[in-house]
């Protein structure tokens, strides 16, 4: 009896967590739905900062410099700014060179301040970066990513209403050709379309900082990233955090257009991508957003009872099989989303490995959720439980 009692509680609670669970699920599918229904149509211009933080990024700077040397939006109406964040390989001679080639385009280097007391991290890169921008909008990307030439024109249109104060942008892995590459884009879409369904609830609860635009205003009017400064990843969800709570959720938007989709690439080994996932984990103390915290919690607490659930059925049959079959609902409940997403970002090749992802996400996600928080994590170069 004894036992029984056990598998029964423990059911219980996680039909609990399921339930909450799905209601999330469902509520971003209909936000999701919403962005859909929405049309970035027509142009807006208004003067532009495009701003790269680098950190040992001489592989990739020129080719992202050139791409935005290649965008169609007017020049007349865009500066691009490269913010170092003590780059040990030489990032900013590559850049100066880019400057050197190109006397005319409307690039601003500001290199790293070696100054007694002076901050490193890619928020403080960012922070100078914002201090010298000249735009109305500040737009983000990172150097390792590419952009079509409509990217400019497209984010920058998503602020054609007035109220608008940040527009988060479509993000998707490219180049994918192992399994874990190919299981790393299914999850990614999977988070783009959390990112894109919050959003047209008016909770945004995720975004990226590969591609995310916010009015410069905004940016002091929210307190920049004012008490956030001593975590390595974040400057994204903090920022967002910040003018959800200055603004409203109606002032941030998903620009659900295909011209303004970023690609990258994922973690080349399983290795980085643990790495990757504890520096984002490791931010985790600092949200103050109810929103971001109970999405998060319900989350990594589902998934942490039912593979807790599923290890405990070779013991106890019954919680093996209940455990299963609302792991299979969880399923069920995410796949309208991501297929959406991935008929949006034409990854419909990708349907295949579905299964596999789910499987891999219900043993990473709750180990992950811990050695984020208690381990150090290394990210170019560096080292640090934050």
């Amino acid at each position: 009896m004894i036992f029984m009692g056990f598998v029964e509680l423990y059911s219980l609670i996680m039909l609990l967590f399921l339930v909450m669970y799905a209601v999330i699920i469902i509520a971003f599918t209909i936000g999701l739905k919403r962005v859909q229904s929405r049309t970035n149509s027509g142009t807006h211009i208004s003067f532009v900062s495009v701003i790269i933080p680098v950190r040992n990024e001489r592989n990739h700077i020129m080719r992202v410099l050139e791409e935005m040397r290649c965008q169609d939006f007017p020049g007349s109406q865009m500066q691009v700014i490269v913010a170092d964040d003590f780059s040990e390989d030489y990032t900013m001679d590559f850049a100066s060179q880019f400057a050197n080639q190109f006397p005319v385009f409307p690039l601003v280097l500001v290199p790293s301040d070696y100054t007694e007391g002076a901050k490193s991290g890619k928020k403080s890169a960012i922070e100078r970066a914002v201090r010298l921008a000249n735009g109305e909008i500040l737009l983000f990307t990172d150097a390792d990513t590419f952009h079509g030439p409509c990217w400019v024109t497209s984010m920058v249109a998503a602020f054609k209403y007035s109220s608008l104060q940040m527009a988060l942008g479509p993000v998707v892995f490219s180049n994918t050709k192992n399994i874990l590459q190919k299981i790393q884009s299914l999850e990614f879409i999977g988070l783009m379309a959390t990112t894109a369904g919050s959003a047209g609830l008016g909770y945004p609860v995720m975004c990226n900082g590969a591609n995310l635009a916010y009015r410069r205003n905004a940016f002091f009017e929210a307190g920049g990233f004012e008490g956030n400064l001593q975590y390595s990843s974040g400057d994204d969800q903090f920022i967002m955090s910040s003018i959800r709570k200055r603004y409203g959720g109606k002032a941030i938007t998903f620009n659900y257009d295909p011209l303004a989709v970023v690609s990258t690439e994922p973690e080349q080994t399983l290795i980085g991508f643990i790495h990757q996932r504890m520096r984002w984990v490791s931010k985790i103390p600092g949200y103050r957003d109810r929103a971001m915290i109970l999405t998060g919690l319900v989350t990594y607490l589902l998934h942490s009872l039912l593979m807790t659930g599923i290890f405990l059925g070779f013991f106890f049959p019954r919680l093996f099989f209940l455990s299963l079959l609302m792991w299979l609902v969880k399923i069920l409940l995410e796949h309208t989303m991501v297929k959406i997403m991935m008929l949006f970002f034409g990854k419909q090749e990708l349907h295949g490995y579905y299964f596999i992802a789910q499987t891999f996400q219900l043993v990473y996600v709750p180990l992950i959720g811990i050695l984020g928080l208690i381990m150090p994590h290394r990210w170019k170069g560096r080292s640090g439980v934050r």
